[in-house]
C-alpha cells in the first residue's frame, strides 16, 4: 500500500486503474488488522495518499481524487456504532488515528508545497475537513468521540497555535469553516428554495445541537494567547468573531472582540 506504484495508480487518469487501486485501498482500510494498527501505520498511509495528490496534475482528476480521498473517512462509519455505549468503537478509534495522520502529514509537508500545487492541497483540506465533520455528524455527535476529535486532533495539530504549524493551514480552516459548516447543516436541502429566515432557523437549530461552539472555543483560545502569531490572532478576530453568521446562528449574542494588547495601551 505504500509503494510508488500504488500511489501512481491511485492518481492515474485511467479510470479502471484508479478504481482498482481505490477499491484495494478501501478494503485494506476496514480490515480489523489495519483498524487496530498503531498510529505510525496510519501516518504512512496518509503519506502515500499525500503523494497520490502530488502526482495528480490536471484540475478535474485533482478534484475527483480529493473527493475520493476524503470519502475514505466515511468508510469507518457503521450505523451499529450509534448505540447507548459511551465507549469509542474500533471504527471511531481508527477514524481518530486516520484524522491525526492527515493533519500530521499536511503540517509536515506544507513547507515543500510549491505555488503550482498549493490549490489542490487547499481543496484536499476543504474536502477532508468536511468529511471529518460529517463522520461526527453521522455518529450523532457522540460526546466522547467529539471530545477526542477536538482535543487530540484539531486542537493538538492544525489549531494548536504551535509556531511549527505554518499559518496558512489554520488560516485556510478559518476561510472554509463557516461555508463548510453551512454545507454540512443543509446537506440534502434545496438551498435555492429556502427563504432566508427559514435557512437561518435551520442553521440555528443545527448549530445549537452540535459541537460548533466548542470549535469556536478553540479559536478563542488561540486568539487569547498573545504568544501566538499576531497575524493568526487578527485573522480569528476579523474572520471568525467578525463573521455575521456568529450572531445569525446564535453562537454569540453580540460581537465583542477582544482588543490586542497594543490597542489597550493608554500610556504616555
Amino acid at each position: 500500500m505504500e509503494t510508488t506504484k500504488f500511489v501512481k495508480q491511485l492518481a492515474s487518469n485511467n479510470r479502471v486503474v484508479r478504481e482498482n487501486a481505490l477499491d484495494a485501498l478501501q478494503k485494506y482500510m476496514v480490515t480489523k488488522q489495519f483498524k487496530s494498527a498503531k498510529q505510525a501505520q496510519f501516518d504512512k498511509l496518509w503519506k502515500g495518499l499525500y503523494y497520490s495528490m502530488w502526482f495528480s496534475d490536471r484540475p478535474r482528476p485533482q478534484q475527483r481524487l480529493a473527493n475520493e480521498l476524503s470519502d475514505l473517512y466515511l468508510r469507518y462509519f457503521d450505523e451499529k456504532d450509534n448505540n447507548e455505549s459511551q465507549e469509542l468503537s474500533l471504527n471511531d478509534k481508527a477514524f481518530i488515528r486516520f484524522s491525526k495522520a492527515f493533519w500530521r502529514v499536511i503540517c509536515i509537508e506544507w513547507y515543500g508545497i510549491d505555488r503550482h500545487r498549493i490549490d489542490k492541497y487547499l481543496l484536499l483540506i476543504r474536502r477532508v475537513f468536511f468529511k471529518q465533520l460529517k463522520y461526527l455528524k453521522l455518529r450523532e455527535w457522540h460526546e466522547p468521540l467529539v471530545s477526542k476529535y477536538l482535543d487530540r486532533v484539531l486542537q493538538a495539530i492544525p489549531l494548536s497555535g504551535d509556531p511549527k504549524v505554518y499559518n496558512g493551514i489554520p488560516i485556510h480552516i478559518i476561510d472554509i469553516l463557516f461555508d463548510e459548516w453551512e454545507r454540512l447543516a443543509l446537506e440534502g436541502e434545496e438551498e435555492e428554495e429556502l427563504e432566508f429566515e427559514e435557512k437561518m432557523e435551520k442553521m440555528t437549530e443545527f448549530t445549537a445541537n452540535s459541537p460548533f461552539p466548542k470549535i469556536i472555543a478553540i479559536f478563542e483560545k488561540i486568539r487569547s494567547n498573545y504568544d501566538n502569531s499576531k497575524i493568526l490572532r487578527e485573522k480569528i478576530k476579523t474572520e471568525v468573531f467578525g463573521d455575521k453568521r456568529m450572531q445569525l446562528w446564535d453562537v454569540i449574542q453580540e460581537e465583542e472582540p477582544k482588543k490586542d494588547e497594543e490597542e489597550e495601551w493608554n500610556g504616555f
